[in-house]
């Protein structure tokens, strides 16, 4: 008997020695330090800032237009088109190589739809990064600035005219914004425009580091 009970107490140690903590399947939201996982692509701020801007922007895939009844500006709705694991099954992955954004609209780059790629291969979650590879030193259109607005703004501000006669694709445009709207321009990233639809980017402010970087690059002159 004494055998058996010390075999029983064994096991039982072994069995709460080796339990780990449960993680429901389905769970929507995971908070991702960039700076355990720098390979996981954050979907709120690699994935959505892309859909919006490209796909639902105001006429086409917004709230308010669902052209298609389709709507890409948040998790839920662009999941309708997002299968886990499967792009060949994602439709609203495999249509950016043929023909979305439609003819005369600015097209994702060949990095952004591979960042949605690995993203969807990774498990289509809706990650939300705890902080951001960020650096407020660079502060030119080269160095920092650019890949800010080919994230968040190229898709309404990418050709001429643009949303607002805005054109943010190449440095000259996007230094004519900077200087000849500078009030403008900063009250929109700071999110302190009187006309709240003026706010930019309509997904959300940006990161307090991507603000400091554009308002130093507009305060220093809109450098190259």
């Amino acid at each position: 008997m004494k055998r058996i009970f010390i075999l029983a107490y064994f096991l039982l140690c072994l069995v709460l020695a080796c339990k780990h903590q449960m993680v429901a399947p389905g769970t929507s939201t995971t908070e991702v330090p960039v700076s355990n996982s720098s390979d996981s692509v954050c979907f709120n701020s690699n994935i959505l800032p892309l859909y919006v801007s490209y796909c639902g922007s105001s006429g086409c895939h917004d709230a308010a237009t669902a052209r298609e009844d389709v709507v890409l500006t948040d998790y839920f709705d662009i999941m309708k088109g997002i299968r886990a694991n499967n792009p060949g099954g994602s439709k609203y992955y495999s249509v950016l190589s043929r023909s979305m954004p439609p003819s005369g609209h600015p097209k994702m780059t060949s990095i952004q739809t591979a960042t949605i790629l690995k993203w969807i291969n990774q498990g289509a979650t809706n990650t939300v990064c705890s902080s951001t590879n960020c650096d407020t030193t660079q502060t030119t259109y080269t160095n920092g600035i650019s890949a800010i607005f080919s994230t968040y703004c190229i898709g309404c501000h990418g050709i001429a005219s643009g949303s607002g006669n805005v054109v943010l694709s190449d440095y000259n445009s996007a230094k004519t914004a900077g200087t000849t709207l500078k009030a403008n321009f900063l009250n929109a990233i700071h999110y302190t425009s009187t006309n709240t639809a003026m706010n930019m980017p309509p997904v959300g402010q940006l990161s307090n580091c991507q603000v400091t970087q554009i308002t130093k690059w507009i305060n220093n002159g809109c450098p190259q």
